[in-house]
């Protein structure tokens, strides 16, 4: 399974802004149907295919009030990096589950 390109986007700017110690800015905050990483707006659905893929997860010590915050983790690293991929029929699962949304 690939990742879209939209996906791969949202996945290295938060990788990168991490690894430059500027983790607010590599952090996508949502509150309600509004999300950004840094000033750039996400749309919920890819924050949705996103945790589907369990390539980012959700800060549970940083939510206040209705805000959340979303931060990559090792499973993104390593679908941005190519060192993982998920078996077959779990891909095939992931997509019919996004494409029902």
């Amino acid at each position: 399974m690939t990742l879209t390109k939209r996906q791969r986007e949202i996945l290295t700017i938060m990788r990168d802004r991490q690894d430059d110690d500027e983790d607010f800015d590599g952090e996508i905050v949502r509150e309600g149907r509004v999300a950004y990483l840094g000033y750039q707006r996400v749309s919920v659905r890819t924050i949705n295919e996103l945790v589907v893929l369990c390539a980012i997860s959700l800060d549970q010590h940083s939510t206040v009030g209705r805000c959340e915050r979303y931060h990559i983790n090792e499973t993104g690293r390593r679908l941005l990096d190519g060192t993982m991929e998920y078996p077959k029929e779990l891909a095939e699962f992931i997509t019919r589950s996004l494409a029902n949304q």
